[in-house]
């Protein structure tokens, strides 16, 4: 049976596809919107109708022939996808969030685009986008469908202009208060506005050139190779590790039961530059606070990698994350994923983050002075916490075993996670464990910091990525751990009662730059001895 193609006016199809997009893929932030205004049905049908009428606006400008299809098909997909990870995580669609996307892996992108995810696509995108394939549009010659086209345009922003500015005090108070957490989830507004902002501003760093940082840096007691002990700091960065989620920090699960058995400095009031990798990584390394840090000043100047290479140090960086986010650009660089093949701890494109314990150990011997080692840790990356953990690792039960949190309890999805912190706590103890076997050649440290929280359905919200000023604290507030080996401590001068009492202390990535080039003892005229936290706990004669 042959069916009759349906023919459609081009204005019609558009209407069409911009109440569908409207009921479809925005329900979100108009339920937050109707919230917000205490269930005020007269406001919210405005802002709800102003959307529209501006969505089916956009639609109209691409009206034309040859290009209404292919923009109404792409359109809907971009729509559909947004509202997917905006309906089932809370996330909002801003151009770090795009940054995220843009590069991820392999394996990390196949976590997100599952069977489930599929799915929603072929039945919210693929559907209409073959009926708007399969349907004959009727479009009006060129010089009057452009003056219908503008009268419609300009009717519908008028429309738009006259209902907002009637309630204008109740909506504009509704922006200023939650401008972010309402354009952040406006489908194809977010999306769309946020890769055309995230694209300008890759285009504008690929100009960018590092200024030298930091040349003027030496090391105060560099290795002699007479008797005395290579002095070895470890920093351990951290992927979506929460505080809360410690038990240091008074959780009720038990995660960090080998660090406890340790002698760890827990600072135990941290809070993170950003909410994710692609923001985090580089402030942490930057010599910039993050009330002044930008990606473009971090993408102008050398980091905190450049300033110890300066200073003789040769430091190494070994990466089982998404990449260095260019910190590393200019130092030695290990990528594990390149080193998969045959490792036990390795499947279908990612490694535990066992291989970074490993790798270390198997380059130790080959460490000739004093040096400073980053190990770029997997850790609790979501949303396929499962993968994070071998199976026997999994203490915490049920635990969710998929992607797909809507087939989970939230606890389910907790305790998944929970088994994820709790692994870390165990590459942690093994690291300390690696450089106390090697106290006899090193004078070793360990700082652990974590790039960001998490959220795990608190207020409906999951993974991380919100903008910061009204990121949730389970998203900012992250782990900072310490451990000093005696020699370190005495070479240092550093008084370890002294730095018991400065864990209560507020910190943050704010601290990394000017901590490790002091316990490095690295003297370089960017050095701020009151921006190191450690500094104080040196005795008078020693402290730069």
């Amino acid at each position: 049976m042959k069916f009759k193609r349906i023919s459609v006016a081009s204005n019609l199809l558009c209407f069409i596809s911009a109440i569908y997009i409207a009921i479809f893929f925005n329900r979100t932030v108009f339920a937050f919107i109707s919230d917000y205004l205490n269930g005020d049905y007269l406001v919210t049908g405005v802002v709800v109708l102003a959307i529209f009428l501006l969505t089916y606006c956009l639609l109209v400008l691409f009206s034309a022939p040859y290009l209404i299809k292919p923009a109404l098909i792409f359109f809907i997909a971009v729509s559909a996808s947004s509202a997917y990870f905006i309906d089932h995580f809370g996330v909002f669609i801003t151009p770090n969030m795009i940054e995220n996307a843009a590069t991820t892996t392999r394996a990390e992108s196949g976590h997100l685009i599952n069977g489930h995810f599929i799915l929603s696509m072929l039945l919210y995108a693929g559907l209409p986008s073959a009926l708007i394939f399969w349907v004959k549009i009727k479009h009006r010659p060129f010089t009057q469908k452009l003056w219908v086209n503008t009268l419609l345009i300009s009717g519908c922003l008028i429309v738009t202009l006259v209902l907002v500015m009637n309630h204008f005090g109740t909506i504009s108070s509704m922006f200023r208060d939650k401008k972010e957490e309402i354009v952040a989830r406006i489908n194809p507004l977010a999306p769309v506005s946020s890769s055309i902002r995230y694209l300008v501003k890759a285009n504008k760093e690929r100009t960018y050139v590092a200024k030298p940082l930091g040349t003027d840096a030496v090391q105060l007691k560099p290795y002699k190779g007479d008797g005395d002990k290579k002095r070895l700091t470890v920093i351990v960065v951290g992927e979506t590790a929460r505080a809360q989620s410690f038990s240091f920090n008074g959780y009720a699960h038990d995660t960090n039961p080998q660090l406890r058995a340790r002698d760890v400095l827990n600072f135990s009031n941290t809070t993170s530059c950003g909410t994710e990798t692609a923001v985090s990584v580089p402030c942490m390394f930057s010599p910039f606070p993050r009330a002044d840090y930008s990606s473009k000043k971090f993408r102008q100047s050398e980091n905190l990698m450049d300033v110890l290479n300066h200073a003789g140090l040769q430091p190494l960086w070994i990466e089982n994350n998404t990449g260095t986010k260019r910190v590393a650009d200019r130092i030695e660089t290990i990528d594990l994923s390149l080193m998969q093949e045959g490792n036990p701890n390795c499947e279908d494109g990612e490694c535990y983050d066992q291989v970074l314990v490993d790798q270390l150990a198997a380059r130790m011997d080959g460490f000739k002075s004093n040096t400073v080692v980053v190990l770029h840790m997997l850790g609790s990356h979501g949303p396929a916490y499962y993968r994070r953990y071998p199976a026997d690792a999994a203490v915490f039960k049920p635990a969710c075993n998929t992607s797909n949190f809507s087939e989970c309890t939230q606890q389910e999805i907790i305790n998944a996670y929970d088994n994820t912190i709790l692994y870390t706590d165990k590459i942690l103890a093994e690291i300390i464990d690696l450089l106390k076997s090697k106290e006899g050649e090193f004078a070793s440290s360990m700082i652990y910091m974590s790039d960001h929280g998490e959220s795990l359905g608190e207020k409906g919200l999951y993974l991380h990525g919100m903008p910061y000023f009204i990121a949730p604290r389970e998203q900012t507030s992250i782990p900072f751990f310490s451990w000093f080996s005696p020699d370190f401590l005495k070479q240092n001068d550093l008084d370890m009662a002294c730095l018991r009492q400065q864990t209560d202390k507020p910190t943050s990535h704010d601290d990394l730059f000017n901590l490790a080039l002091g316990l490095m003892d690295v003297k370089t005229s960017i050095y701020d001895e009151k921006l190191d936290i450690f500094n104080i706990c040196r005795s008078v004669e020693t402290a730069n």
